[in-house]
Formats: C-alpha cells, sequence, structure tokens
C-alpha cells in the first residue's frame, strides 16, 4: 500500500510524541499525593504546577504554528521534545517548588507542537479520503496517554518513587525525540519554504474571526479540567 512507509516513518513516531504529550498533561493527579509527602506542597502549589504546564503550551502556539510551516513537523517537534525531556529530568531533580515549576513550564513548551506537527505531517503525507481516518488514530493515540497516566502510573509508583519515575520519561521523551529527528521522512515539497512570510501575530489578535471562536474555546476547556481535576482529589 502506497501510505504503508508515511505510516510507519511518519505517523507511528509522531504518534508516540502525542501520545507522551497527553501523558504529561494529566500525570500531575497521579503524583499528587507523593509531591505532597516528599516536597510538602499544598493545594496552590499543585494547582499552580498544573496550570503552569498549560501556560507555556498556549503561549507559543501561534508562533509554533509559523515555526512547523517554515521548518516542517520533523524538525520542530524533534528539537521540541528534547526541551520536554529536559523539563522531565528537571522536575525529577527539583528540590522545590522554583525546579518543579521550570521543569513543568519546559514540559508544557516541549510537547506544545504535538498535536499539530502531527496533523500537518498527516496533511502532507497521507491521501485526503484517508485523512479522516489516520486523524482519528492519532487522536486515539493522544488519549491513550491519559489512560496510561492514571492506573498504570499508580501501579508503577509501587516499584518506583516520583523522581524516578520522571526520569524513565525524560529518557521515553528523548528517545521519542531522536526517532522523530532521525526516522520522520521530509515531505516531497513544501512552498512555504521556499518563500516564507513573517509572522503577524497582531493582524491575528486584530482579526474577528478569531474573537468569535478564542472566547468559546477559552470557556469549553478549562471548565471540563478543572472538574476533572477537583474529582482526582476527591
Amino acid at each position: 500500500m502506497t501510505w504503508l512507509r508515511p505510516m510507519l516513518l511518519v505517523f507511528m513516531p509522531l504518534a508516540a510524541g502525542y501520545y507522551l504529550s497527553y501523558l504529561f498533561r494529566v500525570i500531575n493527579a497521579v503524583v499528587a499525593a507523593p509531591l505532597v509527602d516528599d516536597l510538602g506542597l499544598d493545594a496552590t502549589q499543585l494547582g499552580l504546577l498544573s496550570s503552569v504546564y498549560f501556560l507555556t503550551f498556549a503561549a507559543v502556539q501561534l508562533p509554533l504554528g509559523a515555526a512547523l510551516d517554515r521548518f516542517g513537523p520533523r524538525r520542530v517537534q524533534g528539537i521540541l521534545l528534547m526541551l520536554a525531556a529536559a523539563g522531565a529530568v528537571t522536575f525529577a531533580r527539583a528540590s522545590g517548588l522554583t525546579g518543579l515549576v521550570i521543569g513543568r513550564a519546559l514540559i508544557g513548551l516541549g510537547v506544545a507542537g504535538a498535536l499539530m506537527a502531527g496533523l500537518k505531517a498527516i496533511v502532507e503525507w497521507f491521501p485526503q479520503q484517508r485523512l479522516a481516518l489516520v486523524n482519528g488514530a492519532f487522536i486515539a493515540l493522544g488519549a491513550a496517554g491519559a489512560v496510561t497516566a492514571t492506573a498504570p502510573v499508580e501501579w508503577m509508583l509501587g516499584w518506583l518513587d516520583w523522581r524516578r519515575l520522571f526520569l524513565l520519561l525524560g529518557a521515553a521523551t528523548a528517545a521519542v525525540s531522536l526517532l522523530i529527528l532521525l526516522l520522520v521522512l521530509e515531505p516531497p515539497k513544501r512552498d512555504v519554504l521556499a518563500n516564507p512570510k513573517p509572522l503577524n501575530i497582531r493582524a491575528i489578535y486584530a482579526d474577528p474571526s478569531f474573537w468569535r471562536v478564542a472566547p468559546l474555546s477559552a470557556l469549553c476547556f478549562p471548565g471540563g479540567r478543572r472538574k476533572r481535576a477537583l474529582d482526582a482529589f476527591e
């Protein structure tokens, strides 16, 4: 089949990165108790650790889109995941809240492109009639990362402490980063590379279409995540 090669050398490495991004996104609820026991964090500090991930994640979305257009998913996602790996190691070696926040911020920055890098690569490599199927499979693998961050992580914490767990996740993230950089194929052509356009963030924020969509998105997602976070601590 003509799309088997991109499935192995484009889809799978990038899907592994998206899987890790979802795992990192929800793992704080599982490691909250060990963090409290080891470092004496309170509820406010735990909330900060969760929010700083999303703050850095959101802050780079606009320049990230321009970078994906100019440099492609392989280079952008491969480099960003190296930052996530460094963040996991920083988190594991932290002796207090400051180190945890820095590590968590680096993780959020490092996985910020996982979804869009994968979706962009899928559009570049797969035929139009397969896009819905491949996109759906890609999203499903991300959700599998969220599932892994619950009971399986709790089981691992029976064998490892939270520091060794994050060191292991850092090593896994670095390995996936290298796989992406070494294996992911470049698309046959990317016209935007020959004539890149400068990023105009002001024009995006001045566009009425942005303000029709952004408030709805901002209200929907935090509400659902807040409820899940509260459920995790009950």
